[in-house]
């Protein structure tokens, strides 16, 4: 046999006659025979050697914690599939949420981290219905939302479904926010979107000229007033519900006494489809009249008069040139601003243009007093000085934030 031998094989064992194996010589000793069985002919693979390895099931692939055995490609499709179960699934609209079994209907095992007021597969519709304004949640397919096809929205700390058609309608014929006024009627104003939730009603829809809400007791019940919210259901509102601005849009209410709602063609700057807390700057008209004696014929040009609401706080730049003298110390010209003050007195800086050289100088404050239409006194800065005159044509500036 030695022919069939081969030599310095080290992976050769002990002979073993009670076995079929091939004899070798050793290479320890080359008078002693051993052989060779053929587990011993390919070493086990290992990730510097290459050799034999054993199989994975399926199971072992999506368990993945073996680290001897090879993957087959339908143990690995097996864990694909595994993995891809607790995820949300990739359709576009997110419809499968309800039926998923990991995040269920109420997205509280496994929550969407969205910040407060943002809409999930959901987007704001406002529409002229030709007899008032609608304004509703709408899915991003622009569908009512459904069972099915649910809208998500979180309301302070909880995310909130949306299952069913959701909208608030006003219709013409009111001074909705005092909107129709004569500082605002047929000018465009930016109303801010608002979802909230009590646990009677479920999730509410309004809408209101105020960004500074959080809570139901931030608004007023009155229709006229700008702090008004129209909303969908208030039966059992309390005061503690949370509010979340959603978005903002445009829309117009004419003047009394048809106060008739139209809305522009909607665009990215007119309708905002996230939380926002500041209208644009916006044009009103200031009304201007005159308390006191010399200056009852007081109708000044408005050069320009703008405004912006930012949460809490209203800003207002004023250019006026006066029509008629007003002698010092004589009457108070009252400004009106398009929202109320939410304080009494108060003091503003202004200035004033000399219309005869140009001249811009810094004559003292105007007195304020807190109402829808903001009474503004020309008063000295000295409380010893008297007043100053004002000559026609100048020109008066007013650049101010108050809280409102």
């Amino acid at each position: 046999m030695s022919d069939k031998l081969t030599q310095n094989l080290t992976e050769a064992t002990v002979v073993d006659t009670a076995n079929d194996r091939v004899p070798i010589y050793s290479a320890a000793s080359a008078s002693e025979l051993r052989c060779m069985k053929p587990d011993n002919l390919i070493p086990d693979a290992s990730t510097t050697v290459k050799g034999k390895v054993e199989l994975a099931t399926s199971a072992e692939t999506i368990t993945g914690t073996d680290t001897v055995r090879a993957v087959t490609p339908a143990g690995a499709a097996a864990a694909i599939a595994a993995s891809v179960a607790n995820y949300q699934p990739l359709d576009s609209d997110l419809t499968a949420f309800s039926s998923h079994p990991t995040y269920i209907t109420t997205l509280n095992i496994n929550p969407l981290f969205a910040p407060q007021g943002f809409l999930i597969n959901g987007k704001i519709s406002v529409t002229d219905t030709g007899s008032g304004i609608t304004v509703a949640i709408k899915t991003l397919a622009g569908t009512d939302p459904s069972s099915s096809d649910p809208v998500y929205c979180r309301i302070g700390d909880t995310v909130r479904t949306i299952s069913a058609a959701l909208s608030v309608t006003k219709a013409d014929g009111t001074n909705w926010c005092n909107a129709g006024s004569a500082e605002l009627a047929t000018k465009e104003i930016d109303y801010f979107v608002y979802i909230g939730y009590n646990a009677t009603d479920g999730v509410v829809i309004g809408f209101s000229r105020y960004p500074g809400a959080n809570s139901y007791d931030d608004f007023s019940a009155t229709t006229t007033n700008e702090k008004y919210c129209a909303i969908s259901t208030i039966t059992t509102a309390s005061a503690t519900d949370y509010y979340e601005v959603i978005g903002r849009f445009a829309a117009t209410l004419s003047a009394g006494a048809g106060y008739t709602w139209s809305v522009p063609t909607y665009t990215a700057k007119n309708l905002i489809q996230r939380p926002i807390y500041e209208t644009r700057w916006l044009s009103f008209v200031p009304v201007c009249a005159y308390s006191g004696g010399g200056g009852s014929n007081l109708t000044p040009t408005n050069n320009r008069a703008t405004y912006r609401i930012t949460s809490t706080d209203l800003s207002v730049n004023v250019d006026q040139s006066m029509n008629v003298a007003l002698s010092a110390g004589t009457g108070s010209p009252v400004l009106s601003f398009p929202f109320t003050v939410a304080y009494g007195t108060t003091r503003l800086p202004i200035t004033l243009q000399d219309a005869s050289d140009g001249s811009r100088y810094f004559p003292g404050w105007l007195g304020a007093g807190g109402k829808p239409s903001m009474d503004f006194a020309f008063d000295s800065q000295d409380a010893a000085a008297a007043a100053p005159a004002v000559a026609a044509a100048d020109r008066i500036w007013i650049h101010t934030t108050l809280e409102i």
